[in-house]
Formats: structure tokens, sequence, C-alpha cells
């Protein structure tokens, strides 16, 4: 890739903006975190049946939920929802001071979880939707996204719902790097052929400065321009 841009880079004039950029970086994905089962584990998750340990997906698609008796339900990697009354089919949780305290009482508690193999720390935060979303758009977020700590990652059984009978297990597979953890350990690369307008760029301002090369702008959109 350096002898491509290179090449790139000996072919442009003094008007033409070159950026590389990346929104993330990558870490190594050495143990799964089954966060269904940890919410079952700490009572926030209920079940009509205890899933034996030769159901490997862990009764996906929440199929052994007793959503009448359940706070909370991961889906997707690292994204925790509370089981919303008015909301979900069946929730249960009142929107206002009973959503926060359960969201409070999982961070808290999410937050001390520990790998039963080494004691190694596998969260390092918890963060509430209201934290770091916003827009006309952040109410479908997750209530909640776990940020894991280096090598731990949310389970592709929790991925679909399931709650397998282990808490953590051993990633084998040959996808053994990943992304999706907290972001301050996978940060992204900003390299350009142009000083930014700004000290501290933004994944917003890509988007504006694009458009800007182009002569183009737009109003509804948030960040600046950096040339």
């Amino acid at each position: 890739m350096d002898v491509i841009l290179g090449k790139l880079l000996e072919k442009l004039d003094d008007k033409t903006a070159l950026i590389v950029f990346s929104d993330h970086g990558f870490t190594t994905f050495r143990r799964s975190v089954h966060l269904n089962s940890w919410l079952v584990q700490n009572g926030f998750m209920k079940l009509t049946k205890e899933i034996p340990e030769t159901d490997k997906e862990g009764g996906a698609l929440f199929q052994y939920v007793d959503w009448k008796n359940t706070k909370a339900y991961s889906l997707g990697f690292g994204s925790i929802y509370l089981n919303l009354e008015g909301r979900e089919k069946q929730g249960i949780v009142k929107t206002g001071n009973e959503a926060e305290e359960v969201s409070d009482n999982i961070i808290a508690d999410l937050k001390n979880l520990k790998d039963p193999e080494n004691d190694q720390p596998a969260v390092m935060n918890v963060y509430k939707r209201d934290d770091i979303y916003s827009g006309s758009q952040s109410s479908e977020a997750p209530d909640l996204v776990v940020g894991f700590e280096n090598g731990y990652r949310a389970s592709w059984q929790t991925a679909i719902g399931g709650a397998p009978a282990v808490l953590m297990e051993d990633n084998l597979k040959k996808w053994s790097g990943d992304h999706i953890v907290d972001p301050s350990l996978v940060p992204g690369i900003l390299l350009t052929n142009f000083k930014p307008g700004k000290a501290q760029p933004s994944l917003m301002d890509l988007a504006p400065t694009v458009l800007s090369c182009f002569g183009m702008t737009s109003s509804d959109m948030k960040g600046e321009s950096l040339l």
C-alpha cells in the first residue's frame, strides 16, 4: 500500500486533495463473551428452561426467553436493550426512573466483569445511548453499548439472541481480529496531503471535506470542511 500511495503522490498536482482514512483500527479477538448469558446469570434476563451445553447457539433468536420477567436483552455485537414497556411487545421496564435504575445496575455490574479463566477484566466501559448518539434517529440505537477490553468481543451467539450455558469461551475461528471493542483501543487514521484546517479533525468532518472538493456544501450535515 505504501508503494501504491507513493506512485499516486508522484502524479498529484498541488490542486488535488488526497485523503486516506479509516474510521477504526483493529485488535486481537481471543475470547467470546455471551452477553445474554451474563444477563441471565445476573438476574436481568429470565429463561423458560435451562439451556444445555450441547446447544452451542444457546437458544438462538431468544427462543427460551421469559419476556414477562426479563428486564434486558442483547442483540448484535455489544448492544443491550431494555425490555421497555410500550416499546417491546412484552416490555416490563417502565420508562423514566425504573429504566435509569436498570441501566445503572447493568453498567455497574458489567464493568466489573472478569474472565473466569484468567481473572482479567473483559469490559472497559458501558455507554448509555444518550451519551454517545444524537440526531433524529438516535431513538433507534441500543440503550447501552458495551466497550470491551482488548482480546474480548461479544460472541456470535449474542449477535443472534443466544444465551449459551457458559459465560465465555475461546474464539477458535479464523476470524481472529476485530474492532468491536472500546473505541479508545482502536483509533482510526487520517492522512492528507494538505494541512487540515483544525487541530483535532473528526470523522464527521470527512464528508463535508469531500463535498467541498467538488464545490458543494450540505447545511444539514455535522462537521466542517478541513480544507
